[in-house]
């Protein structure tokens, strides 16, 4: 299959195929009036080249704005955890219908919110699934997940979700076995996450305790990584970086050692605007995590039950607003940035030869028009792998 876009009026995208970092968040390549053309689901070339002699499908730009399709590396499955001291937005699908396994709604509400991704221009994404401290129904709901995610032409990273362990000290210590000797094992026989996230910090896991979960997952070829809930996470960060996570999440600040050893580590920080402001809290310290040489992604936290801010061009938005990002760190955050912390780079997240045509064609003509608008998705056409999947 042979596709080629052309009259690109901007084609902007990150460069590299690892994490952006410091400075180099700001920076963007932008090249006008390019053509780009689309091999077997991958980028062949870009620029002013003649138009091949047998194209499968000709899709014209009109002069509007192409980026690599946005990457949301911080979803859930249902209801997202909240800080502590937080009452619960809503309790999480599993709670609600009362099965492990999950149920028909389930599996519509999660292929709507698949699709409205799409729809966004989001073309990858992570979703996290556990039983949040209650029965082993993590490996239930990635298995529910990965059949769903089959049906929908979005690239979908799955995550064992461990979230807040049980309060008696038995019970919780029988939660860690379970999840160290049965779930871990279980999901790694039968292929259903790529990593492993614990919950470290205010009503989670001690660090100590999560670090012995992290290393089980990390033997059992899990890619760790950090939820460090609470006031204080740089103990989260700290550990993740100790342990070579591909990123650590829900970041509002960042003490002088955590900075120095996350910048060594190149672990991503993960930020999500849309749960600071649905909490009323302050929103993180971008500005001096790029300042300092971290590697920033933006996420949305938003909970595929239908609870959170769900739109990636939002917490662009919010980041640009509230957190002293500009616009093209923003975007750089929710493409390159972010497909780092799904282990994605080589693969997403930039427009480059040989990776993933996984684009974006905007509605409109200049990339600064995205700025300030909250409400809109400026998405006019999809592409997953060089394929239309939204949009005409």
């Amino acid at each position: 299959m042979i596709t080629l876009i052309t009259n690109v009026g901007q084609l902007v995208t990150p460069e590299g195929r690892g994490a952006a970092f410091g400075s180099g968040m700001s920076e963007l390549r932008i090249d006008e009036g390019v053509n780009i053309l689309l091999r077997d689901g991958c980028i062949e070339s870009i620029g002013l080249s003649k138009r091949p002699m047998e194209v499968d499908e000709t899709i014209d730009a009109k002069g509007n704005v192409v980026l690599p399709g946005l990457i949301d590396p911080h979803r859930h499955f249902g209801a997202p955890p909240v800080s502590a001291g937080e009452a619960a937005p809503h309790t999480s699908l599993l709670a609600q219908n009362g099965s492990r396994g999950g149920s028909a709604r389930d599996e519509r509400l999660l292929l709507r919110g698949l699709c409205r991704a799409v729809a966004s221009g989001t073309t990858s994404l992570e979703v996290k699934c556990g039983a949040d401290g209650g029965d082993a129904g993590g490996v239930e709901l990635l298995n529910l997940v990965m059949r769903t995610a089959r049906s929908v032409p979005v690239h979908v990273s799955l995550t064992l979700f461990e979230g807040r362990p049980h309060v008696q000290r038995k019970a919780r210590d029988d939660r860690i076995s379970a999840v160290i000797t049965e779930i871990i094992p279980a999901v790694r026989r039968l292929r259903l996450a790529r990593f492993c996230d614990v919950v470290c910090g205010e009503d989670g896991y001690t660090t100590q305790e999560a670090e012995a979960i992290l290393r089980a997952a990390r033997g059992a070829g899990l890619r760790p990584k950090v939820h460090g809930l609470g006031r204080q996470p740089d103990e989260a960060a700290l550990l993740g970086a100790e342990l070579g996570a591909a990123s650590v999440d829900h970041m509002a600040s960042c003490g002088r050692r955590a900075i120095a050893v996350l910048r060594k580590s190149g672990t991503v920080c993960v930020l999500l605007p849309g749960t600071t402001f649905l909490l009323d809290q302050a929103y993180p310290k971008a500005r001096d995590m790029i300042d300092a040489g971290l590697a920033v992604a933006l996420g949305t936290d938003y909970g595929l039950a239908g609870y959170g801010v769900e739109s990636m061009w939002v917490c662009i938005a919010m980041a640009s607003a509230r957190m002293g990002m500009s616009l093209e760190e923003g975007i750089v955050a929710s493409t390159l940035n972010a497909a780092a912390a799904l282990d994605l780079a080589d693969e997403t997240g930039s427009v480059e030869r040989g990776k993933r045509g996984d684009l974006v064609i905007l509605d409109v003509e200049d990339y600064r028009d995205i700025e300030g608008s909250i409400g809109h998705d400026p998405v006019r056409m999809t592409l997953v792998g060089g394929r239309v999947v939204y949009g005409t």
